[in-house]
């Protein structure tokens, strides 16, 4: 029985490590010592439409190797626009920092991925807000208390 107990703990432990690195791996972070702390996915139905959110706390990221597709805050007047929600005219509608309790900061990084089919370059947003549809990742990482927030849109 103990052997059941202690394998199964194993197991739950790996999962959640997977999970942490897989999240980390998708915005480009790495060896950074990173543990999501908070998560919420809310993709459902045939088209998987839905946001996903995770914030996460890094301990050693070295921001002098952080990859290139990581710029330097602050976002650009189309992401504000879609973090504001501006463009959505349905009242569920929440913005984004206020519907997650994302800080506002200036001192970091945001990674930016356009999963669009329609997309020319992934990491470029000046065509993200004239599609009939999102599909994007966004982080902010906070260079003062190395928290990274995760944002993802699919609809």
């Amino acid at each position: 029985m103990k052997k059941i107990i202690v394998l199964l703990v194993v197991i739950l432990l790996l999962t959640g490590c997977n999970k942490d690195a897989k999240i980390v791996k998708k915005i480009e972070l790495s060896n950074s010592g990173c543990i999501v702390d908070i998560e919420e996915d809310t993709h459902k139905g045939f088209h998987n439409d839905g946001d996903y959110y995770a914030r996460i706390k890094c301990t050693d990221i070295d921001y002098d190797k952080l990859s290139s597709n990581w710029k330097k805050l602050p976002l650009t007047n189309e992401l504000n626009k879609v973090m504001s929600m501006e463009q959505c005219d349905d009242e569920d509608c929440k913005d984004v920092y206020l519907k997650y309790n994302i800080p506002k900061f200036t001192s970091g990084y945001y990674y930016f991925k356009d999963r669009h089919s329609e997309s020319k370059n992934k990491y470029d947003d000046s065509e993200i807000n004239n599609r009939a549809s999102y599909n994007f990742t966004l982080a902010l990482l906070n260079k003062e208390n190395g928290r990274v927030y995760v944002y993802e849109l699919d609809t």
